[in-house]
């Protein structure tokens, strides 16, 4: 697997493993829900680059790689799309298939039953685009071993994720300039109460005062970085 270190909210950063042969990620915990919007994309990026590497059919038992410990096919809800993924179940993490966190993240959308009768007629059989394995359309309504919805890549759909995404990077990103001067302002007010030649008996009493201050300005200054 290849590591990719990405941003995660609301600070800091997370590595995620990637493993373009099963097509497939480990996220540790939370990491996939902690992602930061251009982070998701970023993993977007280095899926579709994975595209063209040699695929590896899923294996019957996936072992975590923290303990080595039986992962557990995982059925989840994003909203109104289903998606699954293979959990440790002392808490380790998750392997999730391209597939399934393309659907996660809202870049794909599963078929309709309509859509999907027009498809068996004229198709019949299908492979996975998560880990390979042949879908019989006239008796499967998912991949028989990751488990993942017959989908499409819809270009709206896709296009609006993206849109979406690059919009909440944008805004995590900015910095609003009335915010820091007004948190700079109250560093500066912190700064002459500390250097105040106040009475000894109320000394401890600025000294409080200045750590609240201190802090609403660290408030203000984390709200304009969210913002």
């Amino acid at each position: 697997m290849s590591v990719h270190r990405l941003e995660r909210k609301p600070v800091g950063e997370t590595s995620v493993d990637l493993c373009a042969g099963c097509r497939a990620l480990w996220f540790d915990g939370f990491e996939s829900a902690q992602l930061a919007p251009g982070s998701t994309l970023a993993l977007l990026r280095a899926i579709h680059e994975a595209d063209d590497a040699p695929k590896n059919t899923l294996a019957a038992r996936l072992a975590c790689p923290r303990c080595s410990g039986t992962l557990v096919l995982t059925r989840d809800l994003q909203r109104s799309t289903r998606f699954s993924y293979f959990r440790c179940e002392r808490g380790h993490g998750r392997y999730t298939p391209f597939m399934q966190f393309l659907l996660e993240k809202n870049f794909v959308r599963p078929l309709p039953p309509a859509e999907i009768e027009r498809l068996k007629r004229a198709v019949g059989t299908v492979r996975c685009s998560g880990c390979g394995a042949s879908i019989d359309l006239v008796a499967d309504t998912a991949c028989g071993y990751c488990r993942a919805p017959i989908a499409v890549l819809d270009p709206d759909a896709l296009s609006r994720t993206v849109d979406a995404l690059t919009a909440a990077e944008a805004r995590r990103n900015r910095i609003d300039a009335g915010a820091l001067a007004e948190g700079l302002m109250v560093a500066e007010r912190m700064r002459r109460t500390l250097a105040g030649d106040a009475p000894a008996r109320r000394g401890a009493d600025a000294i409080a005062a200045a750590i609240e201050m201190g802090a609403t300005a660290l408030d203000i200054l984390f709200a304009a970085r969210r913002g």
